[in-house]
């Protein structure tokens, strides 16, 4: 019996190492990571997958103000037809924790996987130096695309859940259980490394774009400075900067999440990254629109202030449109046009007949200014109208 069980134990092993080394063979023609920056045309395919998580921001299914109350459609809407969700969600009090609409944490029902989208950018940081003959201020460049693009994924995750992770590198596969406990940061840390990620992107991104045909949406330095105005803006703002409202939103250590106390720096530093912005848009030869009728148009001043701002956003050619500073070709505007444009002619069928499906509700349309320059409730004529009083 002791022979047998030697015999046993031998072969156990014997079957145990030969298994280990059969698992660890890695079959031929299978793609690794990196693979992707084995020559300049893979590593650019992975520096455009970096730009490919850009949220849709002329898509009705991938925005908040088509899931809140900004616009209403026919209600009860159909359930077989694409029309149901997410509409109105939010505006409906609807939204959930379980599954929510627009989940750019997870990347489901609208949003898009905003920490692969970190993760993949790590990725492309750390393997870009292996690119054979790359050319240095392309490699320059394309790092400087990078860093951009992950400082723009963190900043839309903090707009949308406060407080965040900061995916500075990525984590090993061999990683412990206590290693993928990554805590969210306080938000002022999270606006200060935003901010120094566009600061160190911008010296290596170009002023212009050298092919405008065939690169327009990629990072340049009007860009990057722009959007970090706009960071530091809501760094200062009431929402951020001094909010009360989170005075016991802490983490397990007792380090509150938002900074109660209202500091004016903040409002110092949003104003000169304004500036600066300015500055180079003014240097790069960006300016407001302004509509140029034809010889032949017979159209007088007014309806010219409305067709200039009405271009500034429809007006596609960049040739004429110098207003548009960053133009995001992850999608087009022509879906939400067609919805939100009324149905001039019966006729129209088909897609053609699914116009003005979105519309402002009344509520939405009270919020502005009348005709007067003067909240419509204060508005004598509205007033004695009987709409208010």
């Amino acid at each position: 019996m002791k022979k047998y069980r030697i015999i046993l134990a031998v072969l156990a092993l014997a079957f145990s190492a030969s298994c280990t080394d059969y698992l660890e063979v890695v079959p031929d023609n299978i793609a690794t990571i990196d693979n992707a920056f084995t020559s300049r045309n893979t590593a650019e395919k992975f520096l455009f997958t970096c730009y490919s998580y850009m949220p849709s921001h002329a898509s009705v299914y991938e925005q908040a103000f088509t899931i809140a109350d900004e616009f209403m459609v026919p209600y009860p809407q159909a359930t077989n037809t694409f029309y149901n969700d997410p509409y109105e969600i939010i505006g409906r009090g609807n939204q959930n924790v379980v599954d929510p609409s627009l989940n750019y944490w997870d990347g489901a029902k609208g949003g898009k996987a905003m920490f692969q989208a970190l993760r993949d950018c790590n990725i492309f940081l750390e393997k870009v130096d292996n690119v054979p003959a790359l050319d240095v201020s392309e490699k320059k460049r394309w790092i400087a695309e990078v860093k951009f693009l992950k400082a723009y994924y963190h900043y839309w995750l903090l707009r949308m859940y406060g407080p965040i992770p900061l995916i500075k590198v990525n984590l090993p596969v061999s990683a412990s259980v206590e290693e993928v406990q990554v805590k969210r940061q306080p938000v002022d840390d999270c606006f200060d490394y935003i901010v120094s990620l566009l600061d160190e992107a911008c010296a290596d991104l170009p002023v212009k774009l050298p092919k405008l045909t065939t690169e327009m949406g990629r990072a340049t330095q009007p860009i990057a400075l722009s959007v970090k105005a706009k960071v530091l803006v809501e760094a200062a703002s009431p929402l951020f900067n001094g909010n009360e409202d989170y005075l016991n939103f802490k983490d397990n250590d007792g380090i509150p999440y938002f900074n109660p106390t209202k500091d004016l720096a903040k409002w110092e530093k949003a104003a000169t990254a304004c500036k600066t912005a300015i500055a180079m848009c003014d240097s790069a030869g960006f300016k407001l629109y302004k509509y140029s009728p034809n010889s032949n148009d017979r159209i007088n001043d007014e309806l010219t202030v409305q067709m200039s701002i009405r271009n500034s956003v429809a007006e596609n050619n960049f040739n004429l449109n110098k207003e548009v500073i960053w133009a995001n070709t992850n999608n087009l505007s022509g879906h939400i046009q067609m919805l939100s444009t009324p149905t001039l002619d019966a006729k129209f069928t088909s897609n053609e007949g699914h116009r003005l499906v979105l519309a402002p509700p009344l509520n939405v349309a009270e919020m502005f200014y009348s005709s007067h320059g003067v909240p419509i409730e204060e508005d004598e004529e509205w007033v004695s109208m009987g709409k208010y009083g």
